[in-house]
């Protein structure tokens, strides 16, 4: 049994996480966590446009329940959302924008 004290605050496990962005085999959730890897807010307006080029099937509703199922898969805090004016954007929380870029680079043919 663990000692009070000794694991005080929570450490997510990064390598956990980076294998469950990589291993994100939806290729319209792939797009939108492309569009998001700047790091900045972006309206649902524009992240519709970004997936109705390659699915026309793309709305308001599909769209948050992707983000929905992002943050579940992911973790909790993975994808946040704001609204302003009346209108929805989101992001990838910036603790892990560095994480998402490194698992979309990250190919391991390039190592065989």
């Amino acid at each position: 049994m663990e000692k009070f004290g000794e694991n005080r605050f929570y450490k997510p496990s990064y390598s956990q996480l980076f294998n469950k962005i990589k291993d994100i085999k939806t290729p319209i959730k792939n797009e939108i966590l492309i569009a998001l890897l700047d790091g900045q807010w972006h309206s649902e307006l524009e992240l519709i446009r970004v997936t109705k080029k390659q699915h026309g099937f793309v709305g308001a509703v599909t769209l948050g329940t992707m983000i929905h199922t992002l943050n579940h898969t992911i973790k909790n805090n993975y994808l946040q959302k704001k609204i302003v004016n009346g209108k929805l954007y989101y992001k990838i929380s910036d603790n892990y924008v560095g994480l998402t870029r490194a698992a979309y680079r990250f190919d391991s043919n390039d190592f065989l």
